[in-house]
């Protein structure tokens, strides 16, 4: 695109562009370029998009104010720099013209000073003898001024010394030279012949007791310790004492402020510039770290129902609440959950919707000390994350958690101020902006009451801040971060993830979901949800074999509970699918359940059939080994002679006519009425008692 003369200009130190150089390089509509140019004018923000300004009798647009949309579309700053002209400005000529010729008619009146002082003092003073010829010339009105304005502006811009900065005291300055003042009374060096400074700033003693009384945490204005300090003067019969503004501007010396730093409390914003600081980065890759915080919604309340710490119910006015977990790489809304207080379980829901969009388990969870974080409930949780390798860190102090808390004001700035229903920011606030007219907000409420705004509402309302968020780009709103065209969804979606811990269905139900304790009878879990009884078929052999009528917890996801899990403690046992109950009458007839139960009942079947088999064909096997598994001689060895009392303790494992012969032999050994032959007693009819190990089966 061909740059015309006149396009670029460098004016006030920016970079200014023509409305029909944009017009022609960049793809902005006419139409929609005056629209924005009429928002831009009622803006009273310096970093409001399309701020523009009449130079020369063109409009010009400031090239930091374009949306980065279409200053992508243009060259580089530095090409257009190079290419800017500076506007012929008659303010900018008549500083020029002082700075290098007039002022050495003013030379002599400064002849005191060294050159270069004297140099400064008669360039300021040929500016005013200027501005004055100037305004003869032009026949301007001193009650005008624009003249006056863009001068002040120019010499702010060259640094001009012994000058006024405001154009209102530099306006009178010009006036009281033309009606005949002398010019070194207008121009001369700063608190020139003033030795109420040196008179004071050497006195310990008044000096100290500045000190003494802005070190008492009182926080005194200084107009009081003005007062303090005159009051002592004339008690010690001190003759002079320092004047109001020589004390206000002690108490603002860099060194008095260093001193007494601690002046408005430890973590006042007042003394921030005296406390330690580290640098540091933010996360490098999505799931490094994860922060979760909650806050209100600054959106006007409705009526609503809840319990109170009583456990009765309640219906009054309330603010909606959100809890958040925010990806400190990305900036994405991972979860978040709607309630009336922060409480364990809201916490737990935001972290559980976290994960379930995520994914994943992060490297690092930074959460505070929020009420409930000594309940069971999050005892659970936080366990439960410690045990996947999650590193959790609970802080007390916001700048543990520093992104999330400086993006609540973001989301609030940027993105509720779009919602009629936006009351303003919190209540410590100081900005203009900050709140919306009481007025405004009685009407807001009357419209609220009148239309049944209600939570729902609320939430439908806070939906739309966070989805407008995730959804665009940080190019659009933030100066930070204004290289950077993905909204947070895209970063966190493109980024790596080379730390964060993988998380199945059954882990993130075990962790998260609703928990009863079950047992397993005929081949499935009955348990009931909400008043409705579901059923579950266990179609594991396993488990069936295993765990039948023992205690189990059974895990499952309220928002589907087409299947469950099962744990024992914290071992996974299955996933098992729900099996509805058989439809028998009616047009709905439906007897799927039938043969899923069938088919389970034949898998179990066929389990304990096999089962059983397995069991009998070890048992043959064993018989037909050279030893019995109790290390018992082969059966088919020879007779083993044995004694009487030996035979007595295989009771049970002989033949009954053989035991009863054993216990014959034994108690007539015992009465002493035989004799004995091999160590058993023998009648002479009877045979000798021979054991031998296939007896024994």
């Amino acid at each position: 695109m061909n740059i015309i003369s006149g396009d670029i200009l460098n004016h006030n130190a920016e970079l200014w562009l023509s409305q029909e150089y944009i017009l022609r390089a960049t793809t902005v509509d006419a139409d929609y370029l005056r629209v924005a140019k009429s928002r831009a004018k009622k803006s009273s923000s310096d970093t409001a998009s399309w701020l523009h300004d009449n130079i020369q009798e063109k409009c010009y647009f400031r090239y930091a104010s374009l949306p980065a949309k279409y200053r992508a579309e243009l060259p580089d700053q530095a090409e257009l720099s190079s290419k800017a002209v500076r506007p012929h400005d008659e303010v900018c000529d008549l500083v020029t013209d002082a700075q290098w010729n007039s002022f050495k008619q003013f030379l002599p009146n400064y002849a005191n000073y060294t050159f270069a002082k004297s140099k400064t003092l008669a360039q300021s003073a040929a500016i005013i003898h200027e501005a004055k010829n100037y305004v003869e010339i032009k026949g301007l009105s001193y009650s005008k001024s624009a003249f006056f304005e863009r001068l002040s502006r120019e010499l702010e811009l060259q640094q001009i010394k012994y000058l006024p900065k405001s154009w209102r005291n530099l306006r009178d300055k010009v006036k009281a030279y033309a009606q005949g003042e002398p010019m070194n009374k207008l121009v001369s060096p700063k608190n020139e012949g003033n030795a109420n400074t040196a008179k004071f700033i050497n006195n310990d003693l008044i000096n100290g007791w500045i000190d003494e009384l802005i070190d008492s945490q009182r926080n005194y204005s200084a107009a009081f310790i003005y007062r303090k300090i005159r009051l002592m003067c004339e008690q010690c019969s001190l003759d002079n004492h320092p004047s109001e503004r020589w004390v206000s501007q002690y108490m603002a010396t860099p060194e008095v402020q260093f001193r007494h730093s601690q002046r408005y409390g430890h973590d006042s914003r007042f003394n921030q510039v005296y406390r330690g600081y580290t640098p540091t980065q933010s996360a490098i890759y999505a799931g490094d770290c994860w922060q979760i915080d909650g806050t209100r919604v600054n959106i006007i309340d409705h009526r609503g129902t809840w319990i109170n710490k009583e456990g009765k119910k309640v219906t009054g006015q309330k603010f909606l609440y959100i809890i958040a977990v925010r990806d400190v790489m990305s900036g994405h809304i991972l979860g978040w959950e709607y309630c009336y207080e922060e409480s364990a379980q809201a916490v737990i829901n935001a972290i559980a919707m976290a994960v379930r969009n995520a994914g994943y388990l992060p490297y690092e969870l930074i959460y505070d000390r929020f009420p409930g974080h000594k309940t069971e409930d999050w005892a659970w949780v936080e366990a439960n994350m410690q045990r996947n390798h999650v590193k959790m860190t609970m802080t007390h102090k916001a700048e543990g958690k520093a992104n999330i808390e400086r993006w609540w004001g973001t989301l609030q700035t940027v993105f509720m101020m779009e919602s009629d229903l936006y009351y303003g920011e919190g209540v410590r606030s100081s900005r203009r902006y900050a709140h919306r007219a009481k007025e405004y907000v009685t009407e807001m409420r009357s419209w609220a009451t009148k239309n049944g705004f209600d939570f729902d509402d609320a939430c439908r309302e806070s939906d739309k801040f966070i989805d407008n968020y995730v959804n665009r780009p940080y190019s659009d709103y933030s100066r930070k971060f204004s290289h950077i065209d993905q909204t947070p969804a895209q970063l966190h979606t493109e980024s790596d993830k080379p730390n964060t811990y993988a998380i199945t269905e059954p882990l993130y139900c075990y962790m998260f979901g609703l928990r009863k304790w079950v047992s397993i009878r005929k081949y499935m879990i009955e348990t009931q949800i909400e008043g409705i009884t579901y059923y579950y078929g266990i179609d594991d052999c396993e488990v069936v074999e295993k765990f039948t009528s023992v205690k189990l917890l059974n895990c499952f996801d309220y928002e589907d509970l087409s299947r469950v899990h099962l744990y024992d403690g914290d071992k996974h046992l299955g996933t098992f699918a729900e099996i509805k109950p058989a439809q028998r009458f009616g047009p709905d007839k439906d007897m799927k359940a039938v043969g899923k139960t069938k088919a389970i009942n034949e898998k179990m079947e066929k389990h304990r059939t096999e089962r059983l088999m397995n069991i009998q064909t070890r048992k043959t096997d064993a018989e037909h080994v050279g030893a019995s598994p109790c290390g018992c001689p082969d059966p088919e060895s020879e007779p083993v002679e044995i004694t009487a009392e030996l035979g007595m303790f295989q009771g049970g494992k002989l033949k009954k006519p053989v035991y009863e012969a054993a216990e014959t032999a034994f108690l007539r050994a015992q009465w002493g009425d035989v004799e004995t032959h091999g160590g058993a007693s023998l009648d002479d009819d009877e045979e000798e008692i021979i054991i031998s190990t296939k007896d024994q089966y």
